[in-house]
């Protein structure tokens, strides 16, 4: 198989690779149901060791891009539907131990469905942001309940990923905020939890409507640095 990868920095090694075989599979380079390298033959054109390969394959499993099969390989997921809740919830009891790999994934796959977004935005799409974060604004003043809250930062995720132009990115964001609902609602009891998001979203907003890329990839990193990390699941 001749796949050319980029040469990696040492820095977040495991989601670099996420984000390469990620691309590989939605672009279409890497075809659903197509077996990938080996481990080694990844660690080595990618030139990281094993667990990173090995790490980043979990966690793109668990969002159903590949398909680990115990000592048959990994393949390129057929096809992501949406599944019902509690299935999405049981299968991420069952398989997820360390919340560095969800974080993982949140990064990766919230962070390309915003730049998608961007890319794709017009003015009725940074009009409609603006609405979504001034409604966040007014629920923070209004101090909402936790739900209420919560339902206000899914409305404005799902309103990204439909307009992202990628199928796969959306039904991705929809399975993302299933798993992240119950840390959600707790961090969202806090009123100094709510306040960092609106202005970390504020931020994303308003580099929408500048259209600078520069600002906006800050904002977007800005928000994962301060807000992502502060999720757990229990």
């Amino acid at each position: 198989m001749d796949l050319q990868f980029e040469t990696l920095n040492k820095v977040t090694l495991t989601e670099q690779v996420m984000q390469q075989l990620a691309a590989k599979i939605v672009n279409g380079e890497l075809k659903p149901g197509e077996r990938l390298p080996p481990e080694r033959e990844l660690a080595e054109m990618l030139q990281v060791s094993r667990s990173r390969v090995r790490e980043a394959l979990r966690a793109l499993s668990l969002i159903g891009l590949v398909s680990i099969k115990p000592g048959g390989g990994t393949y390129v997921g057929n096809r992501i539907d949406q599944m019902p809740e509690e299935t999405i919830i049981w299968m991420f009891r069952q398989k997820v131990s360390n919340y560095s790999e969800i974080y993982e994934a949140r990064r990766l796959i919230e962070s390309a469905v915003y730049e998608a977004c961007f890319r794709r935005r017009t003015k009725e799409i940074v009009a409609d942001i603006r609405k979504c974060v001034t409604a966040q604004a007014q629920a923070y003043q209004d101090n909402a309940s936790a739900a209420d809250f919560n339902q206000l930062l899914e409305d404005e995720d799902i309103y990204v990923a439909k307009h992202c132009g990628n199928e796969v990115f959306y039904k991705l964001m929809q399975t993302i905020i299933l798993l992240r609902r119950k840390s959600a609602l707790q961090i969202c009891e806090s009123p100094y939890n709510r306040k960092t998001s609106v202005e970390k979203r504020q931020s994303v907003a308003a580099a929408f409507e500048q259209g600078d890329s520069e600002s906006f990839a800050k904002a977007v990193s800005a928000f994962f640095d301060e807000s992502v990390k502060d999720f757990t699941f229990s």
